[in-house]
This record gives structure tokens, sequence and C-alpha cells, in this order.
């Protein structure tokens, strides 16, 4: 039940001493119900949580949350309703939100502007690309514009990537608790002197993911490898799923059909969820050896790099091979799981030792000299452009893997300069490679 998820959530967070008020100064209830004189009987409200400055015995504000466990929007016939209730339990200090799985109609955030009602946007962890171990929106300030809370609070076929909460208060759009219930306490009538004998002063603590060097990441892959007796070739991956079943119970499972709510224009490639240890390998329109492949390896990375200290759960889809994050998350954190996940992946599928040597053996065969400015040089010139589909040629049907992979593999160990019209230079965490030439045989 959703106002159960809601409860839950907000009293872990102030029993972490996390919430917007220090937990010495409010208390949470489920299901309470509240005295209402024009009906002489009392309401029951979803969730409650009561703010007391110290040594009252009464609560100084109250606020009330309805939760909509709704498919629909939200339509303002229902904030006018739960309004309505709260004036009749407390007008003057207590102050209206409404949680809600699915959208806002435009009237209803209009509605709660003008009567200062607060509108949050609730999204499961199922539904969230990275489902962090800690909440993002108590962690994190503010890191999405304002335009994209306002989306998430209006469109129904929003999808977070990471943030559980989008949030109106009565003066803005955030993604983060804590901005939204100071805004909404603010509101209620307590002096500045009031709010800040309740207010939390700890300040909110991200996780911060580790940094790895890339010859830390190749050593890993080797080990990875060299583990699974590998000599020469295709890695083969299940052999590494059969060891690490064996070691801590890894889970795969392929064929797997993706799980709906993945937005528009979007393909779901693969997931891993850490509690239970699980790889799911998602079933596509057009099956492809190569892109599975990566696949699998990505999530294996996140297996092998420990990755479950920061994440519950991860779906990987083309964005995530190419770089691309959304607007909505805190890109640095998780920009850099996924960079060392495709880093991880890449030095997996292409042993550094073996990939290096076969590199230059084609580059001996293909009669291409040492240059200074790179092993291989590809430019608009035919010769070139035969040179480097010769090298790549091989080096694809030799470890099983795209063209797109193997060039960025060589741009990842600085064996490549490709000076093609339109071509950036170097891979970096945030490069825009064209995901239909990553998956694909050809460029």
């Amino acid at each position: 039940m959703l106002e159960e998820a809601v409860y839950e959530y907000f009293k872990r967070e102030i029993e972490g001493d996390r919430f917007w008020a220090s937990k010495e100064r409010c208390r949470i209830f489920r299901k309470k119900k509240y005295f209402s004189r024009d009906r002489g009987s009392k309401i029951e409200v979803d969730v409650s949580i009561e703010l007391y400055l110290p040594e009252a015995e009464e609560y100084s504000s109250v606020v009330l949350i309805e939760c909509k466990n709704y498919t629909h929007s939200v339509p303002v016939d229902d904030a006018e309703e739960f309004f309505a209730k709260v004036q009749q339990i407390a007008a003057a200090n207590a102050k209206a939100v409404i949680v809600s799985t699915g959208a806002f109609q435009s009237g209803t955030r209009s509605y709660a502007t003008a009567k200062g009602i607060g509108l949050l946007r609730y999204f499961t962890p199922e539904q969230v690309k990275w489902e962090l171990r800690r909440s993002p929106s108590s962690t994190y300030g503010n890191s999405s514009s304002s335009s994209t809370v306002s989306v998430a609070l209006s469109d129904p076929v929003f999808v977070s990537n990471h943030f559980d909460f989008y949030c109106q208060s009565p003066r803005r759009d955030t993604n983060s608790i804590r901005d939204f219930f100071e805004d909404l306490v603010s509101d209620a009538g307590l002096e500045s002197d009031e709010l800040a004998l309740v207010r939390n002063h700890q300040s909110p603590q991200s996780v911060r993911v580790q940094y790895i060097e890339r010859k830390d990441l190749e050593e890993l892959g080797e080990s990875i490898v060299r583990g699974a007796s590998y000599g020469r070739g295709a890695v083969d991956l299940d052999q590494i799923c059969d060891i690490e079943a064996k070691l801590s119970g890894l889970v795969v499972n392929t064929d797997v059909v993706p799980p709906p709510g993945t937005g528009v224009g979007v393909t779901p490639l693969g997931a891993i969820r850490f509690d239970p240890l699980e790889i799911s390998i998602f079933k596509t329109v057009s099956q492809n050896k190569e892109r599975e492949r990566f696949t699998l390896a990505h999530e294996l990375a996140h297996y092998f790099l420990d990755h479950g200290r920061y994440i519950g759960r991860e779906s990987c889809d083309e964005g995530d091979i190419t770089g691309v994050v959304g607007a909505d998350i805190d890109s640095g954190e998780i920009s850099r799981l996924e960079f060392q996940a495709n880093f991880l992946a890449a030095s997996i599928l292409m042993p550094w030792h073996t990939f290096f040597a076969d590199f230059r053996t084609l580059l001996e065969y293909a009669g291409v000299p040492q240059k200074r400015h790179g092993a291989l040089y590809v430019d608009d010139q035919p010769c070139n452009l035969q040179t480097y589909m010769y090298v790549t040629s091989h080096l694809m049907r030799e470890y099983g893997v795209s063209r797109a992979a193997v060039k960025i593999r060589l741009q990842a160990l600085d064996l490549i300069r490709d000076a093609r019209s339109g071509q950036r230079m170097r891979m970096t965490a945030g490069d825009l490679v064209d995901i239909r030439s990553f998956f694909a045989d050809g460029e």
C-alpha cells in the first residue's frame, strides 16, 4: 500500500535523524484520528507528522498527508476535498500534503499553490533506473531544474532515473524533501526563531562513489578472466557466471521479458539486483549476440565492483552504454558508477594482454609503421580507412564484440587516433556515442 510505503519512508528518515525536523521535535503516525469541531467526530488521516517546540506537550504544527495510489492524474476535486478536511482539523497550524503515484492535473497544481498544499509524486524502488541505498530526495539538494520537476509532476508517463520524490511546495518545484518541508512548515505560521528550534541542523550526507584508477580497473579485469582460465579469443562469460554462482549465489537469467514503464524510446537491455543477487538480460525486438555479451559484462562489472554499496538495483539501457545520463540525476556519482562498469566490462571482454598483442600483430600484417600520434591512425583517406576496417574486423571476430566496442577499447588504451570528419578524439564518461554504431557490425 502507498500509505504504508510513505509512512515507512518518513519513519526511517526521522529515526535516522535525516528528516527536515530533528527527531526529538517530531512524531509520525499512521491512521491517526483528529477531532473535527464541524463534524463533532474524528477524521482519520493516512499519515501525519506532528512538530513540537522544546518542552511543549501539544504540537505546534502538523503535516497531514493523504495518499493517492493512482494510475491516473489526481483531479482538483480530490485536493479540494482533502483541504476541507484539513481545515476542520486545524485551520491555523496544519499543512496539507497529497502524495500520489500518478501525476497531478494542472488544475490540481494551481489549486495547491493557491491554498499552500504540498504535492509529492512518489516513485517506488521498482520504478526507478537506479535504486540507491539512501533516498536521493533526502540526501541530495535540489539537483534538477524546476522545469524537469514540473514535467515529473504533470506528465503521467514520466520515468524517474533515481529520485523517489518530485515535489511542489507552496513556493517552488523541487526534488529535495528538505527544501519541500522547509517551505511547507515556513508557510504554516511558525516564527523564524521557532523554526530554528524545530529544524534539523545536521547537513544531509550524500553518498560518494569511490574513485578507481583505470589501471586498477584493468588489473581487476585481468584477475577476473584469469580466474576463468582464460587463454585467448572471446571470453567465456558463462564460465565466469558459473564460478560466481558457486562463490556468491549469483543468478543470471537470460531472455527475460523487460518490465513495463521504461519510458518512450528507451530499450531496456539488462538489470542487476543485489538483494537477492540476480542479473537479468532482457529480450529485445532484434536479438544481437554482441549486445547481449556487453550487457552481461556491464552487469557483471557492477557486481565485481561491489556497487551494491551504493545501489540496491540498476537497470541498463542504451544510454548507460553510451554514457548518456538523465537530466534528473546527480550525474557525477551515477556517471562514475556507469563509467566504471563500462570500462571494466570492456576490460573483461577484451583483456588487455591478449587484445594488445593481437592488435600489434594485426598492425604488422597490415604494414602499419609506428606513428607518434597513435599506433593506428584513421582519417577520411581510403588507405587509412581500409587499414582501420581490417584491424577492427579481425578484433570483432576474435573477441565477439561490435566494431564500435573495439574502437572504444582502442581509444581507452590510447591506441588509436580517429581524425575522420565529425569524430571525437577520446572516450570520456560523458561521450555521446551513437548507439546504433556501438551495437552494429559496421559503422
